[in-house]
């Protein structure tokens, strides 16, 4: 900030305007000047004009001239007006002195006051500094803890898990051949037509009879349909067409259920005509019942062995067995993983 020359207050030097001459700074309105207002290189302050030289015309009178002229008013004493101007800018400077005294004591006071906020600023600043550096250690101090822990329960976690998971597989074997057991009496049969309101007891004698064994409904359980209606569609005609459910015969012994088996292996290509069933005639299919972990295995290994080659592929007492080729030994499998394994050995 800087004075004004003609009112001695302060401003801002883009307040103002500053004489080409003196470099000093004045108020636009002190010198009258509007805002915006351009000056030139020749113009001057107030203070810079009363003493910018001036051609003298030789025709003036000066004030000796005059003063030798007898009577003249110009050379009577003028100390008493003289006296008043000096007081007035003597008084007008007091005033001044004590205005700018005043002012200066306010900037100090506001530079004091700025000072004492920058130091406690600085402070502030010194403490948040202090604070940060002790969080981030105290981060670092957790971020070390939590590596280690982590590296530790990796270390258990690994067995645990394996333990667990192991355990879970057992689990799931043990209760899958339980329950493969509870289906030794029964037997699966595909592709016998559904008719609506039939009475499947009557299928007994009709199979007893294709069989050529003793059957009764006395060696019988209970007969039922089991599962979803499947649909299927031929891809020459694009008919399609509703898929029946399997019928189950649950025996009373397992002898029975074992022997017709035995005489369906036997009495191969029987079809639902034959059994004189209405309906299109549909290949007729006498199978083991497994369970639905063992007939989702036992279908994955039969794809297995188509794309890989192999000749065998059956079940026996609810156990799934593989051969590659008649003569070499055949391979149980109880999982997926057995299952892949064993067509990647003998790759």
């Amino acid at each position: 900030m800087v004075k004004c020359a003609a009112c001695a207050k302060f401003m801002s030097v883009n307040d103002g305007v500053k004489c080409p001459k003196c470099a000093s700074a004045s108020h636009r309105d002190c010198v009258g000047l509007s805002v915006g207002a351009v000056i030139s290189g020749k113009w001057r302050c107030g203070l810079c004009q009363p003493i910018t030289p001036r051609a003298r015309d030789p025709a003036t009178p000066t004030k000796d001239n005059l003063c030798t002229a007898s009577g003249s008013p110009v050379c009577e004493p003028t100390d008493g007006v003289t006296q008043g101007i000096i007081a007035e800018m003597r008084s007008q400077f007091i005033d001044m002195k004590a205005e700018l005294a005043k002012e200066f004591k306010s900037f100090k006071d506001e530079m004091r006051e700025l000072r004492s906020s920058v130091y406690e600023l600085k402070s502030n600043i010194a403490g948040i500094r202090t604070d940060l550096i002790i969080s981030i250690n105290n981060v670092t101090a957790i971020e070390t803890r939590m590596t280690e822990l982590e590296n530790a329960f990796k270390i258990n976690d690994f067995e645990t898990v394996g333990k667990l998971e192991q355990t879970v597989s057992d689990l799931k074997t043990t209760l899958n051949d339980r329950e493969q057991e509870s289906l030794l009496n029964d037997v699966e049969i595909t592709g016998l037509p559904e008719q609506n309101g039939e009475i499947l007891a009557n299928l007994i004698p009709l199979i007893a009879s294709k069989m050529d064994m003793p059957l009764d409904e006395r060696d019988i359980v209970s007969v039922e349909r089991v599962g979803a209606t499947k649909i299927s569609q031929e891809e020459s005609t694009s008919t399609v067409t509703m898929r029946p459910r399997r019928v189950v015969f649950r025996f009373t012994r397992r002898t029975t259920r074992d022997a017709l088996l035995q005489k369906a292996r036997e009495r191969r290509g029987l079809s639902s005509a034959e059994l004189g069933l209405e309906g299109a005639p549909l290949r007729v299919f006498f199978n083991e019942r497994l369970t639905r972990s063992n007939r989702l295995l036992s279908a994955k290994a039969r794809e297995e062995c188509r794309l890989h080659n192999w000749r065998y592929c059956w079940t026996k007492g609810g156990r799934i067995y593989l051969r590659k080729e008649h003569g070499l030994q055949a391979i149980r499998i109880h999982s997926n993983d057995e299952l892949q394994a064993v067509f990647q050995n003998n790759e």
